[in-house]
């Protein structure tokens, strides 16, 4: 219990309540994003580019006031807990600070430009990290070479596939972690994180954070316990390069897996091994999430940080370093691009090793096997970890919180919350950070619409409502809780690995006073009045809008039934409310595989960006062009409809986006409707932009752009037979007005590049004509592929 809150009585929109005092301690701090690390992408181009003193000053600035922030929710929680005495204990027997940030798409330096990479918005910031290393250094006096980081992202060997094509040198995935491998510059950053800690250091101590790099850059490998002269970086995925390197440990209360192979860096050697101890100690792990929206669970934060950032891409089982029969991943190849081998979802198919597609028994049925889900997977290896031992620290960089899109900028949004979080239990800890991402009414009107309408959960979001309005579909504003159907803080806490009661302790660094909570609302304190903390942001994630926004999503699919006769909102029900109870909550996705065919297909996309100088495009265009086709039956020989469900689910959110236009047009779909400023199109007209922005882009049908089947083949002809003239060499992504160049040059009579795309009938115009390049055909072979230089090359 917090003797600052035990017995303070607040005045507050709910009345005159005490402060929460017991549950889980977690420390707070409100900070300015501005003054933190939202402008270092910029400052550290200069940097590399420059060798700009200046713009390196600034870094260690924002830095600095980050390591404020921390050392207030550090501080705080410290204080409530007296984890430090039991920190100091674990690393006197020898175990390392490991250090475990977010890193799914590991490319925030871009490694063309030095500026922002797509993957910055997705991963725990670099400058974050520093701080926080920095924090336990100063205020805990643990020595550098204490530390450790470590990391298993998905995409992290196919980055450093990429890198090395890009380079013309092996780029290891320790030094794609780095952002730095000698002269060249790409990955995510820690390098300068060792830059910033070498250089706030005192001079009189010993421990240098530099020591380390240099093997990251040459890929030599040590045992923690042989690396006590320098701060290390592990590259948890890899295994099977020396089996020794992993063990299996048991599941205590086993749900989907009964024993699970993870790095001895984690969860120490084997303990009847001397030997083995020696060099695996063990560690004292701090999880460090970045807050951010996810494509399958709620949020992902602490425990999604863990529960599948410890599964290892490359551990196949077996002595044999040459094998690829991978245990949690997939393509089985080397370099593998996703983790499909652990179960997202509660409805598990057997796919086929080649395509990832479900296998079908004699009689024609898919064999399903029930697991208990996501859920399952991430408790399983948390319960695990913990039964070995393992001490847990979690950090939440919430500063900047991703919203939209979890796995890169593409379409990730950022959100500058100006948070920092931190717990030992990360299941209260993501509690606290969900109730805050998906509560925009305040609690005491929240609790008057949840009286009057029966509603689950007092923590309610305000969503768009779409209703009829005579022939129209027009948008009111209404209320949900994703909250209310996500089952996981339950699950979490009748399997022990935490538990959701929780207080708020720390400081606003912003308005001044303090930050707690109140009946689980987080919020300021100024003398004795509390106030919420409420954000700005309508957080949501783009993909998976009918669990997210399932308010809205039914809500226009009845109106759409009720203008043109359609049967989509019957069809989502039946598709997904498995339990039949009205409600489709984030375990309830179907029985199609439909999270096991986009892993595999994203796998694969993964693995030919690393092994193929034109994988980039060509895993990019394959993945998109399949991901089609096994969501269409008449778009495929096999009639399959995989992602058919799932895919008209999506439909909503293209009717979402079209409905924000600050424009207005007709509906070909339904005689005098009207869609934009406010106003949604028809599921009809959404179904066949989803399919023609597919083809050409997010601008269809008045614009293309190079994130589409079209520009992926453009970009490809043009670096393979054209001397790359408009979008130069195998960058990452050419520059969008490469395309508008090449369009306006064969407008003007220029000749075309040696390529062609095929669509469906229906689909060879765009931007007012005949898109050049494109043929029409009804062959379903034909479909989705692209020929080039007379069909010398055929994707």
């Amino acid at each position: 219990m917090n003797p600052d809150n035990a017995a303070a009585t607040v005045r507050s929109s709910l009345g005159e309540l005490p402060l929460d005092s017991s549950g889980a301690p977690i420390g707070a701090a409100r900070i300015d994003p501005q003054k933190s690390y939202a402008e270092i992408p910029a400052l550290l181009k200069q940097v590399i580019d420059e060798d700009s003193a200046a713009a390196w000053a600034s870094i260690r600035e924002k830095i600095d006031y980050t390591y404020e922030g921390i050392d207030a929710a550090l501080g705080s929680l410290d204080e409530a807990t007296g984890f430090d005495a039991w920190l100091r204990d674990e690393l006197r027997c020898g175990k390392k600070l490991l250090f475990k940030p977010n890193l799914v798409t590991p490319m925030c330096i871009d490694p063309i430009t030095h500026g922002e990479g797509l993957g910055l918005v997705a991963c725990t910031a670099w400058p974050f990290v520093a701080a926080l290393m920095r924090w336990f250094h100063d205020r805990l006096d643990v020595s550098y070479h204490q530390m450790a980081l470590g990391e298993a992202p998905s995409a992290l060997s196919g980055m450093a596939g990429r890198f090395s094509i890009l380079s013309g040198k092996r780029v290891t995935t320790e030094a794609a972690i780095e952002g730095r491998s000698g002269d060249f510059y790409g990955g995510w950053g820690f390098y300068f994180v060792r830059r910033y800690l070498a250089e706030t250091h005192d001079s009189s101590h010993d421990d240098d954070p530099m020591k380390g790099y240099e093997d990251s850059v040459e890929g030599r490998y040590l045992p923690p316990g042989r690396a006590n002269d320098r701060l290390p970086v592990y590259d948890l995925n890899r295994i099977q390069d020396i089996p020794s390197k992993g063990r299996d440990i048991p599941v205590p209360h086993p749900a989907n897996f009964d024993s699970i192979t993870i790095h001895k860096a984690v969860v120490g050697g084997e303990p009847s091994d001397d030997a083995d101890m020696r060099d695996y100690p063990g560690c004292v792990l701090v999880n460090v999430p970045k807050l951010k929206v996810h494509a399958l669970a709620l949020l992902t934060n602490a425990v999604k940080n863990l529960g599948i950032g410890l599964y290892p891409m490359e551990a196949a089982g077996n002595d044999d370093v040459a094998s690829t029969q991978w245990k949690y991943s997939s393509p089985l190849a080397p370099v593998p691009g996703m983790k499909s081998r652990v179960p997202h979802a509660v409805w598990v198919l057997e796919a086929d090793d080649e395509t990832g597609l479900p296998k079908r028994d004699a009689a024609g049925n898919l064999m399903a096997k029930r697991t208990e889900g996501l859920s399952g997977t991430m408790v399983d290896i948390i319960e695990a970890v913990q039964d070995q031992g393992v001490f847990i620290i979690n950090a939440v960089d919430a500063i900047e919180a991703t919203n939209v899109d979890h796995t890169s900028g593409i379409m990730g949004l950022k959100a500058p919350e100006g948070y920092v979080f931190a717990s030992l239990d990360a299941v209260a800890l993501d509690l606290l950070c969900a109730r805050y991402m998906f509560k925009t009414v305040p609690a005491a009107e929240a609790r008057r619409i949840q009286k009057e309408r029966g509603l689950a959960s007092e923590f309610l979001q305000r969503v768009p409502l779409p209703r009829v309005d005579g022939q129209n579909i027009v948008t009111d504003t209404g209320v949900d809780s994703p909250l209310s159907r996500y089952k996981l803080f339950d699950y979490a806490r009748k399997r022990g690995i935490g538990g959701p009661d929780y207080h708020v302790i720390g400081r606003d660094l912003v308005a001044g006073g303090r930050l707690a909570s109140l009946q689980g609302h987080l919020g300021r304190v100024d003398g004795s009045r509390f106030d919420e903390l409420i954000t700005d942001t309508f957080f949501f994630d783009a993909s998976k809008i009918l669990w997210d926004l399932q308010a809205t999503v039914l809500a226009y699919a009845a109106a759409n039934d009720a203008l043109t006769g359609s049967d989509y909102h019957r069809s989502l029900v039946r598709a997904f409310d498995e339990n039949g109870d009205g409600v489709i909550d984030y375990d309830e996705i179907g029985k199609k595989g439909i999270v096991e065919v986009m892993l595999f297909s994203g796998g694969s996309g993964v693995h030919l960006m690393a092994t193929d100088p034109a994988g980039m495009l060509r895993g990019a265009f394959r993945s998109r062009a399949n991901t089609i086709r096994w969501g269409r039956p008449e778009f495929n020989q096999g009639g399959i409809d995989v992602l058919k469900e799932y895919q008209d689910a999506a439909l909503a959110m293209i009717a979402y986006r079209m409905s924000q236009l600050e424009a207005e047009a007709a509906d070909p779909f339904c005689p005098g409707l009207t869609w934009g400023n406010g106003k949604w199109p028809t599921v009809q007209l959404a179904r066949h932009i989803a399919l023609g922005s597919t083809i050409y882009g997010l601008g269809y049908p008045l614009s293309m752009n190079i994130m589409s089947l079209y520009g992926a083949a453009f970009q490809h002809a043009d670096r393979v037979y054209n001397g790359g003239r408009y979008t130069g060499d195998f960058s990452l992504l050419a520059d969008p007005a490469s395309l508008d160049n090449y369009l306006n040059d064969v407008k003007a009579g220029k000749d075309a590049l040696p390529f062609t795309l095929y669509v469906p009938s229906g689909y060879g115009q765009c931007a007012g004509g005949p898109a050049p390049n494109v043929v029409e055909t009804d062959d379903v072979e034909m479909m989705f592929s692209a020929a080039f230089a007379g069909g010398q090359e055929i994707w």
